[in-house]
């Protein structure tokens, strides 16, 4: 007996809807299953039969021949497991076909037929909403995901058995299964808080000027370096920017959740309230920053978007991984050509970055620095030119000193706190939200070439100031737009409407060097201390 069961995959960060065809007839006992299949789901024959056998279910020895279609897709991934047993037992006569009309489901089985999590339930209930399914079967980890993703009803199951049982119901039977399930969900804990103390400006004595830059950069989303040297606070700093950006909007939390379903880091299913702080190793290669795999998993600029992606020790990554950055940096967007197709993945992040200023790290300190200047301008070498001219905010770090670190023993700190800099940021972001009413663009950082002149106007006094700095610095066109953005939200920060030549002086200050340093103690090996 033929049937089939509606079901779907992963492709890229999109799911796409596929249709399970099963064919039970008589002959020679074997389980055949076709359709451009990766290894994952052709191993699930074997998981499907202990399970089904472990469920209870009697399936005689007969010919079983399993589908899925398109053929033209390459289908990988364990959400198969559960619509191809389903499917076993309706061509047996177990479940009537019209049941299961308009029904998505997916899943994985184990042994014990029991059904685990699957990545990408997100989009699937997206795309079952899209293809026009009126309803969907997913398993009870995922259920908090689907019931957030669309507005056709959503079923969550934890084995086999209950998913037979409630595809036998009729629809009000089905609605009260339903009912039971959210509020077994609700009653799993899956709001309960996090634990754990989130980094707060307020645990960093002094460093206003550092404080500054990074409301700035969270402001206009503007991207960051800190230099200086190890323990200054430079990754303290860093880690405290996620406590200052603005909250996820729905939209926004829809999207990196999706994000996160498909490279299957949902925690216990919970959606992402949160702006993403990622943070990879100095050793991640260009695949992992970028995305790996013949369809590829989001790397971690992608796992980064509508968030901080955070590079420390900077000058220790490998420059071919660094310079996968630009694209992205300068799109929002990275362009993937594999032997699978090409792929265009989001990846507009917040790029911070923390880097010593040498390989000891203590550099101008000739009194503790016993690097030669063709080791500091080799250590910084690894960050190339145009890398750096993409970066529009930098800032040396230095330690603070015994009074102010003492400044926060009566646990009131310096009044430069979260929350006093969230105010800030948040301010500046509403008259950037007035100015761009109905544009796409969003914050300062995000301004074209074009959009940057009709934005960021300068009168005749800043005109001029703006071209002795160009020509003091040879910058490029590209580096000229970056200090008009950074000084529209240095303004923004203040209050202001019109851009001034202090704002645009501070901006140019803020612009990294060549070298990304310029500042020198001796500026030869002879300054070095000789003791």
């Amino acid at each position: 007996m033929y049937c089939h069961i509606n079901a779907g995959g992963l492709r890229g960060l999109e799911s796409y809807a596929a249709l399970v065809e099963v064919d039970v007839s008589r002959g020679l006992p074997c389980f055949e299953m076709v359709g451009l299949l990766a290894g994952e789901v052709k191993e699930a024959r074997e998981r499907i039969r202990v399970a089904l056998k472990n469920a209870g279910a009697d399936v005689p020895a007969g010919k079983i021949t399993v589908n899925i279609s398109p053929a033209g897709i390459h289908k990988g991934g364990t959400a198969y497991d559960l619509p191809v047993a389903v499917g076993i037992l309706t061509a047996l006569g177990r479940i009537p076909q019209e049941r299961l009309e308009g029904v998505w489901i997916a899943g994985e089985l184990g042994l014990n037929a029991k059904v685990k999590p699957v990545r990408g339930a997100l989009p699937m209930v997206m795309a079952a909403e899209a293809a026009g399914m009126r309803e969907c079967i997913l398993p009870f980890a995922n259920l908090e995901e689907g019931l957030w993703a669309g507005r056709i009803p959503v079923m969550g199951v934890e084995t086999l058995s209950e998913a037979l049982s409630y595809l036998e119901l009729d629809e009000a039977g089905r609605q009260r299964q339903r009912r039971r399930a959210k509020e077994a969900l609700q009653a799993a804990g899956k709001e309960a808080a996090e634990s754990g103390e989130e980094p707060d400006f307020g645990m960093v004595q002094g460093m206003r000027e550092a404080k500054y830059a990074a409301a700035a950069a969270a402001a206009g989303f503007h991207n960051l370096l800190f230099t200086g040297p190890p323990g200054a606070g430079k990754t303290m700093l860093a880690r405290c920017i996620p406590s200052i950006l603005p909250p996820l909007t729905k939209e926004e939390q829809r999207e990196v959740s999706a994000i996160y379903s498909v490279a299957g880091m949902l925690e216990q299913g919970r959606l992402m309230t949160k702006r993403p702080f990622v943070s990879p190793h100095h050793t991640a290669t260009p695949h992992a920053l970028a995305g790996s795999g013949s369809v590829p998993r989001p790397g971690m600029v992608t796992l980064a978007h509508r968030g901080v992606l955070f590079l420390d020790e900077m000058a220790e990554f490998k420059r071919s991984a660094l310079d996968i950055l630009r694209q992205p940096m300068e799109e929002g967007r990275i362009f993937l050509a594999k032997s699978a197709g090409t792929f265009l993945y989001p990846a507009s992040f917040l790029l911070v970055a923390a880097t010593n200023p040498c390989p000891c790290g203590y550099y101008p300190d000739r009194n503790r620095c016993r690097c030669t200047v063709r080791e500091v301008h080799r250590y910084l070498s690894r960050i190339s030119g145009p890398l750096l001219d993409r970066i529009d905010l930098s800032g040396f770090v230095s330690p603070a000193g015994f009074s102010s670190l003492m400044e926060g023993r009566d646990g009131r700190g310096d009044g430069w706190d979260s929350a006093f800099l969230r105010d800030m940021v948040q301010e500046a972001r509403q008259r950037q939200s007035f100015r761009y009413a109905g544009t796409d663009i969003g914050q300062n950082g995000r301004l074209g070439p074009g959009e940057t002149l009709r934005y960021c106007r300068l009168g005749m006094k800043e005109q001029e100031f703006l071209e002795r700095l160009l020509r003091l610095q040879g910058c490029s066109a590209r580096a000229c737009h970056r200090i008009l953005r950074v000084a529209r939200t240095l303004a923004d920060l203040e209050g202001k409407e019109e851009i001034g030549c202090g704002h645009l002086s501070q901006a140019f200050c803020y612009r990294p060097k060549q070298g990304i340093l310029d500042f020198d103690a001796g500026g030869t090996d002879e300054g070095r201390r000789t003791d």
